[in-house]
C-alpha cells in the first residue's frame, strides 16, 4: 500500500516541482511581469474530456497532437506515426506516401479530404500542399482542391502566410511574393552571397513588410516594404557568421518589430526607426515566438540539445527573464492573458499580470 502511494505521489511531485521552478526562475529575474500558476494537466487518453464549451487551443508534443482549453481540459487527443500539421481551426496527419489526407476540425470531425500527393501545411484556416520533390507548392481551398500552383527550379526552403499574402523562399535564393489568391506578384533575389539560399522568411499580417535571412558566405538579413506594388529594401544587415540551418523570422502582430535567429542570438529590428539590437540566446535555436497584451510582452522558445529555454521580453524587445528545462519536446502558446507551456506529456497554464 505504501508503495502504491509513492507511485501516485511521484508524478504529482514532478509537476509541482516543474511549476515551482518556472515561477521562481521568472520572478527572480523580473519585478514587473508576473506568472501566476493556475493548473498543470497530463496528456493521457483518460484525461480527454470534450464537455468544455471554451474555444480549443492546439498542441503538438512528441507524437501527440490535439486540443485543450483554458479550464484545463484535453478536448481531443490523437497520436500520429510520421508527420502532423495543426492550427486553431484544423489539423491533419500524414505519411510519406499519403495521397488522400483527411483534414479535421478540433473535435476530430472530417472537414475535407486533400486528394493530392505531397505534404500538407495548415496555417490558421488556410491550406497548402508541398509538391512531391519539394520544388513547389499549391494553394488549396476549403474543399482541398488546388486553386493555384507554383513550381520552381529549386526546392522550397521557407513558407510564410497571412490572410493578405504568402511569401516563399527557395534554395536558389529566390523570394516569391503571392497575393491572397495565390497569384505571383514579385520574385526577388536578395543576393550578395556566394550561395543565395533563403534560410528563413516571414511576412507581416497586412502584407506590407516581409523579410528573410539569406545566403551562406556574406549571409545577411533583409527587410522589405511593399508600396504601390513595388518592393524596396528598407533595412539590411550583414551577419558576422553564417548559419547553415533553416532559421525563424517573425513579425510582431502590430508590425512594429521583426525578429530573426542568427549566429549571435536573436536579432530585433524596429520597422519604423530601423534600430537594431541582439539578445543573446547561448547558441540555442529559436523555435517559436508568442506575444501577449500584458506588459506588451513576448515569449521566445529556443532549444539547445535537450534543453529548452523560454526567454521573456517586455515591450517586445527588452529581456526581463528566462527559465530552462530538459525535455524531449515542448511548445509555448499565449491566449488572452494566459501563457501555456507544454513539456513532453504535460501542459501548464500561467496567468499573466503586471505589478
Amino acid at each position: 500500500m505504501e508503495k502504491e502511494k509513492k507511485n501516485v505521489l511521484r508524478p504529482v511531485l514532478i509537476i509541482l516541482a516543474f511549476i515551482a521552478y518556472i515561477v521562481f526562475s521568472f520572478r527572480h529575474l523580473s519585478g514587473q511581469l508576473q506568472m501566476i500558476p493556475e493548473w498543470t494537466i497530463e496528456i493521457t487518453e483518460d484525461a480527454v474530456d470534450s464537455s468544455s464549451t471554451l474555444s480549443p487551443l492546439p498542441f503538438k508534443l512528441g507524437q501527440n497532437i490535439g486540443y485543450f482549453t483554458h479550464d484545463g481540459k484535453i478536448t481531443f487527443l490523437k497520436s500520429y506515426p510520421y508527420k502532423a500539421t495543426i492550427s486553431r481551426q484544423y489539423f491533419a496527419v500524414f505519411d510519406q506516401n499519403s495521397s488522400e489526407i483527411p483534414v479535421y476540425d478540433p473535435k476530430g470531425n472530417t472537414s475535407t479530404i486533400i486528394r493530392h500527393s505531397g505534404f500538407p501545411y495548415i496555417k490558421d484556416d488556410r491550406f497548402f500542399i508541398m509538391l512531391p520533390g519539394g520544388a513547389g507548392f499549391a494553394f488549396l481551398d476549403k474543399n482541398g482542391s488546388k486553386t493555384s500552383i507554383y513550381e520552381h527550379p529549386a526546392p522550397i526552403t521557407a513558407l510564410s502566410s497571412t490572410p493578405n499574402a504568402t511569401l516563399a523562399g527557395f534554395a536558389d535564393g529566390a523570394l516569391c511574393l503571392f497575393d491572397e489568391e495565390g497569384n505571383l506578384e514579385n520574385t526577388l533575389y536578395p543576393a550578395a552571397s556566394d550561395y543565395n539560399v533563403i534560410l528563413g522568411s516571414a511576412i507581416s499580417n497586412s502584407g506590407t513588410y516581409f523579410a528573410c535571412v539569406s545566403g551562406q558566405s556574406n549571409q545577411r538579413f533583409v527587410l522589405y516594404k511593399k508600396e504601390n506594388n513595388h518592393c524596396k529594401i528598407i533595412f539590411h544587415k550583414e551577419l558576422p557568421q553564417a548559419i547553415t540551418r533553416q532559421t525563424l523570422v517573425y513579425f510582431s502582430q502590430q508590425e512594429d518589430k521583426v525578429y530573426f535567429d542568427y549566429s549571435e542570438g536573436m536579432g530585433i529590428v524596429d520597422c519604423n526607426t530601423f534600430e537594431f539590437r541582439t539578445i543573446k540566446m547561448n547558441g540555442s535555436k529559436i523555435l517559436n515566438i508568442q506575444e501577449s497584451p500584458v506588459s506588451n510582452s513576448a515569449f521566445v522558445l529556443s532549444k539547445k540539445a535537450n534543453e529548452y529555454t523560454v526567454t521573456i521580453l517586455e515591450s517586445k524587445s527588452h529581456k526581463t527573464g528566462s527559465f530552462s528545462y530538459n525535455a524531449d519536446s515542448s511548445f509555448i502558446l499565449t491566449d488572452q492573458n494566459a501563457f501555456f507551456v507544454g513539456k513532453d506529456n504535460k501542459i501548464s497554464k500561467f496567468n499573466l499580470s503586471k505589478e
